[in-house]
């Protein structure tokens, strides 16, 4: 068998579920709704000019679809129906927008399917089991093909450890096998959170990320929920400052799914199960960082579950589910990039 990364076939990990119910979430400022490319902004201006603007990054402005002062996408209807969508077609969205939350991994075994939980309609309410007939419209290019966002053909364990794909799957059934059974993540995982960080500590780091995120946008929102629950786990003493929470009514239509109820324990070691499985981390991450950073932020979703469940009465698996929407939304930006380059393991 061949070691190179192919897209097929196409692979879908065991008891993944998702559909898109229009939920709304993913169409709002709880993301920056960007980068496009230049072809993808030349698109969006032959709908409606209006709707993009720009973004600075430190290096160059990138071009973003605009967002309403109500926090959504210039482009979204009142229906919670993507305006482009509606009148254009699916392909004459960016990519981003019509791929999220699902995503392709090239691998010498086939295309793994992954997908995103920040978003409702994957992890909370009724969702039919993830298969390729409900995928392949957000996995396949303009000309119909599947478009893998990465291709992995080693994987690297520690600094000094790189193993074959196929030793890798042996690694990585084993972790996924015990999670599918029930085992808590945290077992799983098997580390402890907040690790030692290279000339610096936790506490200075979470205080950077609050005073970079108050803007008033969805993200920032969360981004301060994640700070306050990591100062409380490293201080107990820390009294919670919260804000409001603007993604809520996006998890109120998932709950109205009136799907099994499911257990937080289910919920979590769902998410840590994907996060292994999407092999995103290995851009830049070995799997002993791996483990460690996702240990902390599994300690700090925990940590805002039992806050939603004690002070909203929030359902356990909705706590959950709104707890990994906030420290997956942090996982994914530069601050959590910069604090995991600075983990000891």
């Amino acid at each position: 068998m061949s070691s190179e990364p192919r897209v097929r076939p196409i692979v879908v990990r065991p008891g993944a579920r998702y559909q898109c119910f229009g939920d709304g979430l993913c169409c709002t400022d709880i993301h920056i709704l960007g980068p496009l490319s230049k072809r993808e902004a030349k698109r969006v201006a032959q709908v409606d000019p209006s709707g993009l603007t720009y973004d600075d990054d430190g290096d160059e402005e990138q071009p973003v679809l605009r967002v309403a002062t109500d926090g959504g996408c210039h482009f979204l209807l009142p229906d919670r129906r993507c305006g482009i969508h509606a009148s254009h077609g699916p392909m004459q969205k960016p990519d981003f927008c019509r791929r999220f939350p699902v995503g392709l991994v090239a691998t010498p075994q086939g295309g793994r399917v992954t997908t995103e939980h920040r978003c409702p309609c994957r992890t909370l309410g009724d969702r039919p089991l993830l298969d390729e007939d409900n995928v392949m419209s957000s996995i396949v290019d303009r000309q119909g093909r599947p478009k893998a966002e990465r291709r992995v053909k080693r994987v690297a364990l520690t600094k000094k450890t790189k193993v074959s794909f196929d030793e890798w799957r042996a690694v990585e059934a084993d972790l996924l096998g015990r999670l599918a059974s029930g085992e808590d993540a945290r077992n799983v995982l098997g580390v402890r959170p907040f690790p030692e960080l290279k000339k610096s500590d936790w506490a200075t780091e979470l205080d950077a990320i609050a005073a970079e995120c108050l803007d008033g946008s969805s993200f920032g929102f969360a981004a301060l929920w994640f700070v306050e629950h990591g100062r409380r786990r490293l201080d107990r003493e820390h009294r919670l400052r919260l804000p409001v929470r603007p993604w809520a009514a996006a998890f109120d239509r998932a709950l109205a799914r009136d799907g099994e109820p499911r257990t937080d324990v289910d919920v979590f070691s769902d998410w840590i199960a994907d996060e292994i499985w999407s092999l995103k981390w290995t851009d830049d991450r070995t799997f002993d960082v791996v483990c460690v950073e996702l240990a902390t932020r599994l300690s700090i979703a925990r940590a805002v579950a039992r806050t939603l469940r004690a002070d909203h009465a929030c359902r356990p698996d909705r706590a959950a589910a709104e707890a990994i929407m906030v420290v997956e939304l942090v996982g994914e930006s530069t601050y959590w990039s910069d604090i995991v380059a600075k983990i000891r393991v």
